[in-house]
């Protein structure tokens, strides 16, 4: 569910805003209403809401001004004005939408999807991002992001981070086929590097990788220019 508030000077304008939104058919909770952007601002801190409805013309600070008094705020900003002549500043600001007054419902509608749409892209990446390991201690949670990267043997596989390494009966195969092949690269037979955590490309002995964590891992013949190549997609060389 969406949780939302509405910012503008204007009771009136607060509840028509509040009664369209509950006409239409997208699962949106409106949480609060303030009357101008000092409340805005603290209702913003304390609730975190998903949306903001924010009104442009208010006393004291505007809506537009008011942007740049919340730059930790994440959520989406829908501006919702009797006035057109806002709009290339809303959107500079960030905006994803622009409400003209009197507000027409089906384009409320349209703008509050495009969030829901928003939300749960973000949400799906986020979940993306996760990997759930099976070991002898028991279920272990961690980013992929964070894994630096991923040695075997045999039938298994020891998950490597900055801090900790994880051993699971999977294949390295296995393992690969859950990572991004965009940030992963088997350099080996037996070993998975992530491009974030390289530090050197090394030429001795045949070829190593050295990941910021101090590991050295060796760059199979084979698969020496195949990942050469892949490196230098991902990276300015000068």
């Amino acid at each position: 569910m969406l949780r939302a508030i509405i910012i503008d000077d204007e009771l009136h304008s607060r509840e028509t805003t509040k009664m369209l939104l509950d006409m239409i058919p997208v699962d949106i909770s409106l949480v609060g209403m303030a009357v101008d952007a000092r409340e805005g601002i603290k209702m913003i801190l304390d609730l975190e809401p998903d949306l903001i409805f924010l009104d442009v013309q208010m006393p004291f600070v505007t809506g537009i001004d008011m942007i740049d008094m919340i730059p930790t705020y994440r959520g989406e900003i829908i501006f919702v004005t009797a006035h057109d002549k806002y709009a290339v500043q809303a959107f500079k600001k960030g905006a994803l939408h622009y409400l003209l007054k009197p507000i027409d419902l089906e384009e409320l509608e349209v703008a509050v999807n495009r969030v829901v749409k928003i939300g749960k892209s973000k949400q799906e990446k986020e979940k993306g991002n996760w990997l759930s390991l099976s070991t002898q201690e028991g279920w272990i949670v961690l980013k992929k992001s964070d894994i630096v990267r991923v040695e075997s043997y045999k039938n298994y596989s020891t998950i490597v981070t900055e801090y900790t390494s994880h051993t699971i009966s999977k294949t390295l195969k296995y393992v690969e086929a859950s990572l991004p092949s965009d940030s992963f690269y088997r350099v080996h037979n037996t070993h998975l590097v992530h491009f974030d955590f390289i530090s050197k490309i090394l030429k001795t002995d045949g070829g190593n990788v050295l990941m910021n964590n101090g590991d050295l891992v060796p760059i199979s013949k084979g698969k020496k220019k195949d990942f050469f190549n892949w490196f230098k997609d991902k990276i300015d060389t000068i």
